[in-house]
């Protein structure tokens, strides 16, 4: 006879059942586990040798064991009750959860009172649910009458946001190693890579203007997580090639998609302050790579050395996520990124055209200062 059982398999998909032994022994448990009382070894034996299971003297099952001394045929009828058990408690609880209230097709608030509201206010404190910003929007509305400057800046945990110069875009210069970091992760997550597999460094690769792994020869391997990490650490350009290289189109568009910007790809290239910001609210809500392997881009992006920028305009120890790219030939400096200060974390992009590295530098601490000190001294 067939024994059809509930558990089909077990921890990462493992195997339950290595041998006949093991079924059998799960005929055994499956009597040992669900008598009334104690469980001991008088009511079954299982041989070993024989693969037998044997009844001594059970009485509070005698309704299933009445005429039915075939193990498999007992374990069979246990299974059938436990699955109609199950059946009738999950239609239980799904009719008390709809009708519970007495409201046809109107949920029950499962002892919440307040059903309307955004589920997340259970963990915000109210005095860090900032939705007044207009103070700090008039300060940088005022550093936005210079039209080289766009800068996007959003309270997470209220979603109240300032954009400044919202539509002047910028050559994106390396801000776009994150969605090409992020194509190669949905590539993995989908199994055609794995972070242990190996890429090879080609002549077409090399680019000495960030990063060092242009120095190693031609026909270097690395891993793909290593060159993920190059790419957002230390913006390595050539990391950044091999992955572009062996990517498809589909994938990058893939990505955009996702994040509502499908004609960027299309267009010369430039993005605004406001629409590459989207980039790390995806990785802040896991909404196109998993929580796991969101939190780890998010986690590179803390451990690179470039601080000048936005970084230098709150105190060294708070945590800082972020992407820089400069393009010293096109004039463009950009930084952008999640400053997760203690219960309020916020999400600031600068873009800055100019030809003068250290007035841009100066320029985007001058900003980075005032969100900062805004937020953190913000009392209602």
């Amino acid at each position: 006879m067939e024994l059809i059982h509930v558990l089909n398999r077990g921890v990462d998909k493992r195997k339950i059942f290595l041998d006949e032994q093991d079924h059998f022994r799960f005929i055994h448990d499956l009597f040992e586990f669900n008598d009334e009382d104690s469980v001991n070894n008088n009511f079954y034996i299982f041989n070993h040798n024989s693969n037998d299971v044997r009844h001594h003297s059970i009485t509070p099952y005698a309704f299933f064991m009445k005429g039915k001394n075939d193990p498999y045929e007992r374990s069979c009828r246990y299974v059938a009750v436990l699955l109609a058990l199950g059946f009738l408690l999950s239609a239980a609880l799904n009719a008390y959860l709809f009708f519970g209230n007495n409201k046809i097709g109107v949920p029950a608030d499962n002892g919440n009172a307040y059903t309307l509201l955004n589920p997340a206010r259970n963990f915000i404190k109210q005095e860090d649910l900032i939705i007044n910003i207009q103070p700090l929007r008039d300060e940088l509305s005022e550093l936005g009458k210079n039209k080289d400057i766009s800068i996007y800046f959003e309270y997470l945990p209220t979603g109240a946001n300032i954009a400044v110069n919202k539509d002047v875009e910028f050559w994106p210069a390396s801000l776009l190693k994150v969605p090409v970091a992020m194509a190669a992760v949905k590539k993995i997550e989908k199994g055609i890579w794995k972070w242990k597999n190996e890429l090879v460094i080609m002549p077409s690769d090399k680019n000495e203007r960030f990063g060092e792994l242009y120095k190693q020869p031609m026909g270097t391997r690395l891993a793909i997580e290593e060159l993920v990490t190059l790419a957002l650490t230390e913006s390595d350009n050539t990391a950044n090639f091999i992955l572009v290289r062996n990517l498809e189109p589909s994938e990058f568009q893939d990505v955009y998609d996702h994040l509502g910007l499908t004609e960027f790809i299309s267009t010369e290239g430039k993005i605004s302050a406001k629409k590459y910001s989207v980039m790390f609210r995806a990785l802040y809500n896991a909404s196109y790579l998993s929580e796991e392997n969101s939190q780890k881009l998010l986690s590179l992006m803390t451990e690179t050395k470039f601080k000048e920028y936005i970084g230098s305009g709150f105190p060294s120890d708070i945590q800082f996520s972020h992407k820089i790219g400069i393009g010293d030939d096109k004039g463009v400096f950009l930084d952008s990124g999640i400053i997760y200060l203690p219960h309020r974390p916020y999400l600031l992009t600068v873009m800055i055209n100019s030809k003068d590295i250290s007035l841009a530098q100066k320029q985007m601490k001058e900003i980075s200062e005032k969100v900062y000190t805004y937020i953190v001294n913000y009392e209602k």
